[in-house]
Parts: C-alpha cells; structure tokens; sequence
C-alpha cells in the first residue's frame, strides 16, 4: 500500500511493527511522533487520546484499521474536526463469527490437550463432548452475533443473546431468545463476547459474572479485550469456577508474559491466539487497501467509503481547507 501513498503525493513515516518487543508506544511518545502530520493509519494497539490530536494541529484523518475504534477519542476527534474511518468489510465479520464458532468447537471437543496427550503417546485419554443440546450464549447480537447464532444453527443448539440495543422480535426472527445478562451467564454452557467497547461496558464480564457460569462452562472472547475482567478470569479459573477459555484479545495487546492467563498451569485450559479472528489471506489484502484508500481520500478532501464520526463533516472540510 506504500505504493499507493506515495503515488497520492505523500511522505511515509512508519512506526514500530506490531510485533516489536519495544511495546505500545506511550502518549508522549505520540504526542512527539504527530506533530506534523496530516494523516494518521493506525492499528488497535495504541491509545489516541484527545491530548495526542492536540499535539497534531495538521491532522486531518485517522484512517483504523478493522472495526474497532474504542482505543480512538472519537468525542475529541470530531470535536477537534479529524475524520475518523474505519474497515468494516463484510468478510471481517463472517470470518471474526466462523472463529467464535471454531473456539466453541475446539473446547467442546478437547483439542488443545488432546493435541499435547496425543504427541505424548497417550491414546484414547481425551473425552470432548457433544455441541448438540447445548445453550450458547451471546453477548452482543450486531453483525456477529448474529452470524454466529446462524452458523451455530447446524449443531442444534440453544442460543440465548444479551443485547439492550436489540429488540426482541428480532432476535426471535433469528431463533434466538433475548435475556438479561445474569441469567445468560447462569444457563449458558459457552458464553461469546460479540459487542463493541464503550465507557460503560469496559469489564462487563467480571468476577460476579463470571461466578454466575456453570462449573463446566467456557467463555469465549473475539470481540476486545476490555470487554473482559482478565484477572477474575483467571481467578475464576484456579478455583475451578468454570471450565476454561478461548481468547483472542487481550487488554494491553499483546498480554505481558505475567498475564495469569498465560502461566503454565493454565496451558490446557486456556486457548491462546494472537488477534486474528478477523484474518484470512484476503482479509489481509483488503482491508489495508481500504484503509488506504480511506486516508488518500480524506487527504483529498474526500469522504472515505467508511466514516466512523459523520458529524465532523462541515467542522472538518473547514479544517481541511485551511490546514489550521
């Protein structure tokens, strides 16, 4: 996509790779980084908080990559006229639910420790355990949500959704039923996280949640870290108060080494993946060519295909037009 940039007329400045043992940078290290920059492609690692886009009086967009985009201000970026995008693709969200699915499927039936029995030689010491009869609970029914309650229809199970946005007649259309959250951590054999991060449900799923579940129950997260108390997690885990895990976000991203979720004990219990739910070979084609395509636009004076904050619109082609 560099091409591309360059092509448009602009200056590249690449910050560290995702992966670099550096970590996330601080806000002051942002804060020094944006001071003349006109465009901002950024990742859900790093937190952009109003007193970062201060510090950047040239900034025009913010251009995320993916869905997510609780770790942007977005209140600050309309107000200080940045127009924030985003990567909402079609094929993000039935890949993200066939994952969810595919944890389910991997707990029910025991595959990460009777990957490590079978390597040992241990034949037949592994017993999973049927989809069919049990109850799925979501939390969340958007886009996911509801894939996942479609995809989930094959395995013939119960699918009970929390979701005060959603209103029941359509969830019912779904084949879901909609029910407050205590009692769909309380009958749920495996609980998704399917919801987007707000202020108010940052740890929705704590320690009085978590110790709703039944002790054969596994909780299943795709959707963001915050939305899940990590240490009543793993608390509940020690004490047995539920089954095990399947994660895929973690908050910070990625989890330090002294996260309790990663201690040894915990290996057969808890399944481990690097934020790649949403990731597939043409995912990672296409959504970094519409996160581009969005930046060039917006630098353009353009209005990307996916606007996040559509209220900047008049405060930010003033703000485009005389670059204050």
């Amino acid at each position: 996509m560099e091409s591309q940039l360059r092509a448009a007329g602009c200056e590249i400045v690449l910050g560290r790779p995702f992966t670099d043992a550096a970590g996330i940078y601080s806000e002051d290290e942002l804060k020094s980084m944006v001071r003349e920059m006109d465009a901002l492609m950024v990742s859900s690692r790093e937190l952009f908080t109003r007193a970062v886009m201060l510090a950047a009086p040239r900034l025009v967009t913010i251009a995320k990559l993916g869905i997510g985009v609780e770790r942007i201000d977005i209140k600050a970026a309309t107000e200080l006229g940045i127009l924030v995008s985003n990567t909402p693709i079609p094929e993000n969200y039935l890949a993200v639910a066939e994952y969810a699915v595919a944890f389910m499927l991997a707990m029910a039936k025991q595959l990460k420790p009777g990957d490590k029995q079978g390597r040992a030689g241990r034949w037949r010491s592994i017993v999973g355990s049927f989809m069919r009869g049990k109850t799925v609970g979501l939390v969340g029914f958007g886009r996911i949500g509801s894939r996942v309650a479609s995809l989930l229809r094959a395995f013939e199970v119960r699918v009970l959704a929390f979701d005060p946005f959603v209103k029941p007649e359509r969830a019912a259309q779904a084949g879901v039923e909609l029910v407050p959250l205590d009692r769909l951590m309380a009958e749920s054999d495996f609980v998704s996280l399917h919801a987007v991060v707000t202020a108010e449900n940052r740890n929705v799923i704590g320690a009085k949640e978590l110790a709703l579940m039944k002790p054969t129950a596994y909780i299943i997260n795709t959707a963001r870290g915050a939305l899940l108390d990590e240490a009543a997690l793993a608390a509940a885990l020690h004490h047995n108060r539920i089954a095990g895990a399947a994660l895929d976000v973690f908050e910070p991203e990625p989890p330090a080494s002294t996260n309790p979720l990663l201690s040894s004990d915990l290996e057969d219990r808890v399944l481990i993946t690097p934020h790649v739910a949403g990731m597939s070979p043409e995912l990672m084609e296409r959504m970094p060519a519409v996160q581009t395509e969005n930046c060039i636009r917006a630098l353009r004076g353009e209005l990307p295909e996916y606007v996040v904050n559509p209220t900047v619109t008049p405060h930010w082609r003033a703000h485009r037009t005389t670059g204050s």
